[in-house]
């Protein structure tokens, strides 16, 4: 605790403020702009981290991951669109009561809940580092297999019309499934040397989610339903303060999430945006309202929003203590490291304690930059949400193509990007939920080559199941399945 307070003394004078401040604005306006993520940014930055400090390097890089992961939370809540996968969640409720003339309430909903979980996700970061990494070097196989199958029972409660939402889900699996296969042989190709590494994340999840939304703005003149008749700064404010608000109310649902994204994050490349989806799918679960979910209720922000955030720490528990990145965003800040030459891993907790718990301690101030900086963020989106759509729809259009290029720099993904949107919006007309889908194409490959490992490791499949952890995921996955059903028969019971 000694080194951490002396930590507290040192990230809080003015040089690492101005690179926290600098950080943090960075990622909230990467966030920001779909298709771009606090990962991206930190690659963007690496080359200029090879001049500073460590200790200036870990403070700049971290508050870039800080603020990424909310800025993807406002066009996510404003246009339908997530800035990265650990904003897909937030569209399902954020966006509605957008749409319903709340865009401030659901962002300021969306910014404390961020702050409470990149809080919590701090403060386990620093007390329980070690404890937590090492729990993650116990997932094998089996154990990465059956936390993919966990996130794919989220398919169960994304839809209203369970037959349709799991017929999405198989099929985003199908696609996740595209590409070179562990052992060697290339599926779902149609013999284009583009998808030999799998169908792009970006394309499809800005073709499915933005476009479509775009498609459907077209018809109106404002992107909200209704717009207040308050003047628009303290309008916004209010919606704002109101969110807040709205968040201190389910602490304890935030709390829960919060370290429900802990525990994900330390997982390897199980990252935030399973942690968003299983914090949306235990919200839903757990409330009294369940079937009021996807309408634009607050507990629909709350959840997921709190769990990407925590998962932060989590993931660079795993990266700090045992040298394995959680994410992308991790695995660059790996590079920034061995830029300075430093070996990650237990040993550096020996040599280099002082520089690791201070970068811990600027974690948890950048929680408190980000809420003054991501406020900021919050009441200029409120009135770029309310320019008129034909304004708005080029220049969301602009960003959407530049999102997909920009992640491969390759214009087949502008093609891929027309293709998901026009399925998409079949899709949206016929009633097939577009989330199941995104959900199998981020877990089918994982799942498919956990697969393969557990064929190569064991003689028999059941074998997997000696261990305590998939046991306890198995049984934590079939109650995620059958608990929508047992909310709904209590739920019509009490009403007869």
């Amino acid at each position: 605790m000694e080194i951490v307070l002396q930590g507290f003394r040192t990230v809080l004078q003015p040089h690492y403020l101005v690179f926290m401040f600098g950080g943090v604005a960075l990622g909230l306006f990467i966030g920001f702009l779909p298709g771009l993520s606090g990962g991206m940014g930190i690659g963007l930055m690496l080359p200029f981290t090879f001049h500073m400090e460590p200790l200036t390097a870990l403070v700049f890089l971290c508050s870039i991951y800080t603020g990424g992961i909310f800025g993807g939370a406002v066009t996510a809540i404003l246009l339908n669109t997530p800035g990265a996968p650990a904003n897909l969640s937030t569209v399902l409720d954020g966006y509605p009561m957008a749409r319903n003339g709340e865009p401030e309430r659901a962002m300021g909903i969306s910014l404390m809940s961020s702050t409470i979980g990149g809080i919590v996700g701090t403060i386990v970061l620093i007390l329980l580092a070690g404890p937590l990494a090492r729990l993650s070097l116990k997932f094998g196989p089996g154990e990465m297999f059956f936390v993919a199958i966990f996130g794919l029972t989220v398919v169960g409660s994304l839809a209203d019309n369970v037959v349709k939402g799991v017929f999405s889900g198989l099929f985003g699996i199908l696609l996740g499934t595209v590409g070179l296969s562990a052992g060697g042989i290339l599926r779902g190709t149609m013999g284009s040397v583009y998808l030999m590494d799998g169908i792009p994340e970006i394309p499809a999840l800005l073709g499915l989610l933005a476009l479509p939304a775009i498609y459907e703005l077209s018809g109106r003149k404002s992107a909200v339903l209704k717009v207040d008749t308050m003047s628009a700064g303290m309008a916004s404010l209010r919606g704002l303060l109101r969110g807040f608000r709205d968040t201190f109310q389910r602490i304890v649902q935030s709390l829960l999430c919060s370290l429900l994204g802990v525990v994900v994050g330390i997982i390897p490349a199980a990252g935030s945006a399973i942690a968003g989806m299983l914090g949306y799918n235990w919200s839903k679960n757990l409330s009294r309202n369940s079937d009021k979910f996807g309408t634009g209720v607050p507990e629909g922000i709350v959840g997921p929003e709190s769990a990407n955030n925590a998962s932060e720490g989590g993931a660079l528990a795993t990266m700090f203590v045992l040298g394995i990145p959680g994410s992308t965003a991790t695995a660059m800040m790996l590079g920034a490291l061995a830029l300075q030459g430093w070996a990650v891993g237990p040993k550096m907790f020996i040599d280099h304690a002082d520089v690791i718990y201070t970068a811990f301690s600027s974690l948890f101030c950048q929680q408190f930059v980000m809420l003054l900086l991501g406020a900021g963020l919050c009441l200029l989106g409120a009135r770029l949400v309310k320019i008129p759509v034909k304004y708005l729809m080029p220049v969301i259009l602009v960003f959407a193509i530049t999102g997909a290029y920009s992640s491969s720099y390759l214009r087949f993904d502008c093609n891929l990007l027309i293709f998901f949107s026009v399925l998409g919006y079949l899709m949206k007309r016929s009633g097939f939920p577009a989330m199941p889908m995104i959900l199998g194409l981020l877990l089918g490959g994982m799942a498919d080559t956990e697969l393969m490992r557990i064929h190569q490791l064991f003689d028999s499949f059941w074998e997997i199941f000696k261990s305590p952890i998939v046991i306890i995921l198995a049984a934590v996955s079939l109650l995620s399945v059958m608990l929508p059903f047992i909310v709904k028969e209590v739920q019509r019971r009490r009403r007869s």
